[in-house]
């Protein structure tokens, strides 16, 4: 999804209702990382210390 295009903010209420009602839940992407005993290297990767 891009925040430039013409239809994405028209889309989006039907995408996420159509996601949830898969089952799947939405979290942000800070939700994903782990946050104690890991670093995150240049690429993005996260390893355990």
């Amino acid at each position: 999804m891009h925040n430039g295009t013409e239809n994405t903010a028209l889309s989006l209420d039907m995408l996420i209702k159509n996601i949830k009602g898969k089952g799947y839940e939405l979290v942000t992407v800070s939700e994903l990382i782990y946050q104690e005993d890991y670093s995150i290297d240049s690429n993005g990767v996260q390893h355990k210390n």
